[in-house]
């Protein structure tokens, strides 16, 4: 089983608001993250602080699993750390995404898992690089999980990466990462990408 990981505690200073429930054409930035991991994984959990009803209404109808994490004001590591407590037993590899990547391409997650599999299990990871730099999703598999869980800070398991070098496959991506909505002016590029399509 291929788990997902949506991280949905991000505290939104920059936005001025909770940027996850912020509309981009019609819909929630979160519900645009949601679907796109929902589609191309077996199970999709998603990160939330304590009080989060806004962001489960956003999502409401679709097929996902709930983690609350109480201490989602210490940073996305936080997430990481209830996102990989909560998968079940039989979770072979967690990718994981942000919630406010609307764009997150859902036919790349397919890719990055499919990759994985390719190798039967034995690659710890596979990550994706754009044009400019690093980014996700970023697909860990079981054998990593008891580091997942012990991460600490705002830096997710961006160090991890680095540790595990060689362990670590890369799919190269034409083009920039997908735009984060830390910002309205963020939200208004993003909705003009959508517009020009």
């Amino acid at each position: 089983m291929i788990a997902g990981l949506l991280l949905a505690s991000g505290a939104s200073r920059r936005f001025g608001s909770n940027k996850l429930l912020a509309p981009l054409d019609g819909r929630a930035i979160v519900r645009w993250s949601a679907e796109a991991l929902v589609s191309a994984v077996d199970a999709t959990y998603v990160a939330v602080p304590t009080r989060s009803h806004e962001v489960r209404t956003a999502l409401d109808g679709l097929d996902v699993r709930w983690v609350e994490n109480p201490d989602a004001e210490s940073g996305m590591a936080s997430s990481i750390r209830a996102g990989v407590a909560s998968l079940p037993a039989n979770a072979e590899a967690v990718v994981i995404t942000l919630g406010d990547q609307p764009l997150i391409d859902a036919s790349l997650i397919r890719h990055v898992v499919a990759r994985w599999r390719e190798t039967s299990g034995a690659t710890r990871a596979v990550t994706t690089a754009y044009a400019d730099g690093r980014g996700h999703p970023t697909l860990f598999g079981a054998a990593v999980f008891p580091v997942l869980r012990t991460l600490a800070g705002d830096r997710g398991a961006r160090e991890l990466l680095d540790q595990l070098g060689d362990g670590v496959m890369v799919v190269e991506v034409d083009g920039p990462r997908p735009l984060d909505v830390d910002t309205p002016e963020a939200l208004r590029a993003i909705a003009r990408q959508i517009a020009a399509r």
